[in-house]
């Protein structure tokens, strides 16, 4: 072996190996996608903010108006594809009365629940294991869902009136509305909510969502502490 080929064979592993390294780094570093999208129901309205980077979940906020399910929010954390942590609170329909409620969950890295925490009306009640299941493929279910509402454009769109001209909650600056009138279900002075279409300072509106009422823009829910 000639000490060329000696010298190559001795450091392409070392070459590979600051490959990896590097694709490794750069996985890290790779952009988040953000998505924020809407959908209306027969039982109520469902928000999703969602964060994804290379196709793989990262992070979804929910919020829920549901005649059905009640209104709450809920806080989904992914790691390496993996759900890691799942935390909701707000008010549960139980017997036709809306009853407080806090869930906390945590999955290790094979996906078993290393932590749970129900609380209903004040009680603290045990999960068993096909809810917990439950649980983790419904998250599954919204990921998919969230794509196919984002092939379909169904984006949410917030906003509000300031003197005579309408604002955007997502770029808080003025919006021109295809047809002014369909605001006219929401306050003048109010927030207002649907789901649309933005695209050059204009907005066409496909629905609006009056089961939505807030005297601010909405946010997504941040119920998980990413310092802890």
């Amino acid at each position: 072996m000639s000490k060329i080929s000696f010298l190559f064979s001795f450091l392409l592993p070392l070459i590979l190996t600051g490959c990896v390294a590097g694709n490794l780094a750069d996985n890290t570093a790779l952009p988040i996608t953000k998505v924020n999208v809407a959908e209306q129901k027969v039982d109520g309205t469902y928000i999703y903010w969602y964060l994804s980077r290379q196709n793989a979940p990262e992070r979804l906020g929910e919020r829920v108006y549901s005649t059905k399910q009640g209104d709450y929010q809920s806080d989904y954390q992914w790691q390496s594809g993996k759900l890691k942590t799942l935390l909701q609170q707000g008010e549960r329909l139980i017997d036709g009365q809306q009853v407080p409620f806090e869930l906390q969950l945590r999955f290790d890295s094979q996906g078993i629940a290393v932590y749970q925490r129900y609380k209903e009306d004040g009680h603290i009640l045990p999960l068993t294991t096909n809810e917990i299941t439950e649980l983790k493929q419904h998250s599954e279910y919204l990921v998919h869902r969230i794509e196919r509402l984002k092939r379909s454009k169904q984006y949410f769109e917030q906003g509000y009136r300031q003197q005579q001209q309408q604002i955007s909650c997502q770029t808080q600056q003025p919006i021109t509305i295809d047809d002014p009138n369909v605001l006219s279900a929401f306050s003048p002075s109010g927030h207002w909510a649907a789901i649309g279409e933005q695209k050059n300072g204009r907005l066409r509106i496909h629905k609006l969502l009056s089961g939505v009422v807030s005297e601010t823009c909405l946010q997504a829910p941040t119920l998980i502490d990413t310092k802890q």
